[in-house]
C-alpha cells in the first residue's frame, strides 16, 4: 500500500516528463518510504530503469553489482565499467532514444568520500557540457541523514548539481491511519501515538488482531519485530554516539530545557561532553530543537525526542520493570505496560496529534480565526511566582487561542472546561478564547470543540 507523499510523487513525475538532465536527492531516515516513492513514481515513467540498492560493502563490489545490472537492463553480458563516472556516462550515451532512470539507492554505502563524489559531479558535468537536451534521471538515495545532507554542501563536490531535492518525514496523524481503514477512530490515534507516521511500522498493524494484541505482538512477544527494528536502528544511528544512550534515556517522553537535561548528564558524566552528543543526535534528526515562546517576547530552545516510536522505546522498552521471563506476554503488558500506557503516554503524545489537526485545518482554511504561528507558550508570571505552560497556542489576527488536547474516557466537566479558560485568560489578556481537541464529550455547550470525527472529518 502506498500512503501519502502527493507533493513528493508530483515532483518526481514532474522531472520525469523534463528534455534535460535531472539529478534528484532523496533523503530521510530507515523505514520512512524512500524506496517506495521511487518505486510508486516508475509507474509514471517510460524508458530504461536501472535500480540498485548498495549494500555494505566497499566500492568496487557494488560497482560491480551495478554493472550486473546495467548488463540485464541492456541485455549486453560483455559490458563492463571501471568507475561511477564510466557507468553515468554510459548510461547517456545508449539511451537510444529513450529516457533512461538510474536509481542508486542507499549511496553512503557505497560512497567512499569526496573521491565518489567527484565522479558523480564530474559527469553530470560532462553530459551538460556536451548536450543539454538529454533523457537522462539520476536519484540519489539515503537512510544516513548526515551524509546525505553532506553531499550538497557547499564545500563538497556536488554542490550544485541536484536539480531537485527531496526530504521525507514520517507522514502525520491523517496520513497514517489510511494503513488500518477498519480501525476505529480511538484506535487510529493510538496506533499513532506508539508507531508514529513511520510507514514500514505502520504496515505491520494486523488488522485482525486488537490494539492491545498488536502492541504485545509486536514490542513484548518472544519475537518482537518492531522492538528489534529499534534496537537496530539505535545500534546502527544512536549507539555509534558515545554516551547517545544516556541522554535519550534522559528526555524519554518529556520536552525539556537545555538546562533542565545538562544538569542530570553531567550528573552521571561530568566530562563536558554534553554539547558534543546534543549536536550529533541533532545532526541524526533522533532529536528535535522547538522554540517556546515567552510571555516577554523572547523565544526559548527545549528538546525532545523527535520521532514517537523512538520515545515510546525509551519509556518502556529500554527501562526493566520486571524480568519477562516471569510473566507470559499478555500478563507483562497487563502488569506494568497498559495503565502508563494508556493513560499517560497516549494522552501526552495526542498533543503532537492536536497540534497537527490545527495545522492542518489552518492550511486547509478551515479554521473560524485563521492562524499565523502555532507554538508552545510559557507564561511566567512575577506577581503568583507562578508558571503556565500552554502546549499549543494560535496566534490569530484577534488574539491567541489556546487549543487544549484531552485525551480521557470519561466527559470533561463544565468546570474543568471554564477552568481551562479561566486560566489562560488570567495567565495573559491576549487569550481570546480555549479550543478543545478531545476524545470524550466536552459537558460545556459554550465551549468550542473539536472531537476525533472532527479530526478525521476532511479531506487531506
Amino acid at each position: 500500500m502506498f500512503v501519502g507523499r502527493t507533493a513528493e510523487l508530483k515532483e518526481l513525475v514532474a522531472r520525469y516528463a523534463t528534455d534535460k538532465m535531472e539529478a534528484i536527492l532523496i533523503s530521510g531516515k530507515r523505514r520512512i518510504g524512500k524506496s517506495q516513492l521511487v518505486l510508486e513514481s516508475q509507474k509514471t515513467f517510460s524508458g530504461i530503469v536501472v535500480a540498485y540498492e548498495c549494500f555494505k560493502s566497499s566500492y568496487q563490489s557494488n560497482l560491480l553489482q551495478i554493472q550486473a545490472e546495467i548488463q540485464k537492463a541492456f541485455k549486453n553480458p560483455y559490458l563492463h565499467f571501471n568507475s561511477l563516472y564510466d557507468v553515468i556516462l554510459f548510461l547517456h550515451d545508449n539511451a537510444q532514444g529513450q529516457k533512461v532512470l538510474f536509481v542508486l539507492d542507499e549511496y553512503p554505502y557505497m560512497r567512499e568520500g569526496d573521491a565518489t563524489d567527484s565522479e558523480i559531479k564530474n559527469a553530470i558535468d560532462r553530459i551538460n557540457e556536451l548536450d543539454h537536451s538529454n533523457p537522462l534521471k539520476i536519484i540519489i538515495c539515503g537512510s544516513s541523514i548526515d551524509v546525505m545532507e553532506l553531499l550538497d554542501h557547499q564545500d563538497k563536490p556536488l554542490y550544485g548539481r541536484f536539480t531537485s531535492k527531496i526530504k521525507l518525514f514520517p507522514l502525520n496523524y491523517f496520513e497514517s491511519a489510511s494503513f488500518f481503514p477498519a480501525a476505529s477512530l480511538e484506535d487510529k490515534i493510538n496506533y499513532y501515538c506508539v508507531l508514529g507516521g513511520v510507514p514500514y511500522y505502520l504496515k505491520q498493524v494486523d488488522p485482525s488482531l486488537t490494539f492491545d494484541e498488536n502492541i504485545i505482538r509486536l514490542f513484548f512477544s518472544s519475537s518482537p519485530l518492531l522492538k528489534t527494528e529499534l534496537e537496530s536502528q539505535i545500534n546502527n544511528e544512536i549507539s555509534k554516539i558515545e554516551k547517545a544512550v544516556l541522554l535519550l534515556d534522559i528526555i524519554r517522553d518529556k520536552t525539556l530545557s537545555y538546562t533542565d537535561i545538562l544538569q542530570v548528564f553531567n550528573g552521571v558524566c561530568p566530562d563536558k561532553s554534553f554539547d558534543y552528543v546534543l549536536g550529533k543526535l541533532m545532526d541524526i534528526k533522533a532529536i528535535e530543537k522547538i522554540m517556546v515562546k515567552l510571555d516577554n517576547g523572547k523565544n526559548r530552545p527545549y528538546y525532545r525526542i523527535k520521532e514517537i516510536s523512538l520515545v515510546f522505546y525509551y519509556s518502556f522498552l529500554n527501562v526493566r520493570l520486571a524480568n519477562p521471563l516471569l510473566f507470559s506476554d499478555e500478563d507483562y503488558y497487563k502488569s506494568f505496560i497498559e495503565d502508563n500506557l494508556k493513560h499517560h503516554f497516549i494522552p501526552l503524545m495526542f498533543e503532537k496529534v492536536g497540534f497537527e489537526f490545527i495545522a492542518l485545518m489552518n492550511r486547509k482554511k478551515l479554521l473560524p480565526d485563521r492562524l499565523y504561528d502555532l507554538y508552545p507558550f510559557v507564561i511566567n508570571d512575577k506577581t503568583t511566582k507562578k508558571n503556565y505552560q500552554f502546549d499549543i497556542v494560535g496566534e490569530s489576527e484577534k488574539g491567541l487561542i489556546n487549543y487544549e488536547c484531552k485525551y480521557q474516557d470519561g466527559p470533561i466537566a463544565k468546570s474543568k472546561a471554564e477552568g481551562e479558560t479561566r486560566q489562560a485568560t488570567l495567565a495573559n489578556e491576549k487569550f481570546i478564547k480555549t479550543v478543545f481537541i478531545s476524545k470524550s464529550e466536552v459537558l460545556d455547550q459554550d465551549t468550542e470543540v473539536y472531537y476525533l470525527e472532527d479530526l478525521f472529518g476532511f479531506k487531506d
